[in-house]
């Protein structure tokens, strides 16, 4: 028998794209359940569209703990979401981050590690020359800060589609762009916090849906770190900042942007 290597790069090539488009599927369902719960946005967690991205995860990664644990709390995440009330859930939301930012799990990567506020709008601009790479800008309709959990999520997730429709349109060297970018996203900035917002908020959470958010959150950063070999040094409790809080969210990123738009000069 004949084996055709072109056929097997082209079945290789497919189960690639295949393991990316489900990543970044994950990616946008966490940045959804991040935002403000409402019933339109977190119908992506019903039928038969979730059960397949849940059973296309699993070949994404090597089988080990958090993977188990990931896939465990997957399903509990299903199963609380199809019991749940949407106005319950957007009181224990408000329960949680409140209604100002949060001092115990603050959406914004600006919380966490900045030892002054020009050290925060340096952040801030850092993350918005990721972005304005890659032609994208902030929502108008979620008018969130850049540096927001759901935002950088959903960065990280068009990352791994862009580098999926790389891989079947133009080929490795734009598809390698997408990876180192996701690789340095995070290192320097994704990788160093989430990890300590998944423990805090799935703290604040106690128990439910959101704690089962938490949980799913905390399994698929280490397993996307693992799997890219990104190590970083994550924060923590310790490297929270509370004292750069007040820090008015439209002010940095007016800060960021100039700062960015100044470059070295």
């Amino acid at each position: 028998m004949v084996v055709n290597n072109s056929d097997l790069q082209e079945t290789d090539q497919v189960a690639e794209v295949g393991n990316l488009l489900a990543r970044s599927a994950l990616y946008q369902v966490l940045s959804t359940c991040y935002l403000f719960p409402e019933e339109k946005k977190l119908s992506v967690l019903e039928g038969e569209d979730f059960n397949e991205l849940v059973d296309k995860i699993k070949g994404c990664y090597t089988e080990g703990d958090s993977l188990t644990a990931m896939l465990e709390s997957l399903k509990n995440v299903q199963e609380f979401y199809s019991t749940a009330d949407i106005e319950k859930l957007q009181r224990i939301y408000n329960r949680i981050v409140g209604h100002t930012i949060s001092k115990d799990c603050p959406l914004y990567e600006g919380q966490y590690g900045a030892a002054h506020v020009f050290q925060q709008v340096q952040d801030l601009a850092d993350i918005q020359g990721f972005y304005r790479a890659f032609g994208l800008d902030i929502s108008e309709e979620e008018k969130e800060r850049c540096d927001h959990i759901s935002v950088e999520l959903e960065f990280l997730q068009f990352l791994l589609y862009k580098q999926a429709y790389a891989i079947e349109n133009h080929g490795n060297e734009e598809a390698e762009i997408c990876l180192d970018a996701q690789k340095k996203f995070l290192k320097e900035h994704a990788g160093k916090w989430i990890p300590l917002f998944a423990l805090l908020f799935g703290r604040k959470s106690i128990d439910g849906f959101y704690f089962a958010i938490s949980e799913v959150m905390k399994e698929f950063i280490k397993l996307e770190m693992d799997l890219l070999g990104v190590q970083t040094e994550t924060f923590t409790e310790s490297d929270l900042n509370q004292d750069v809080v007040a820090g008015a969210p439209d002010e940095c990123l007016s800060c960021a942007s100039s700062v960015d738009e100044m470059g070295d000069n």
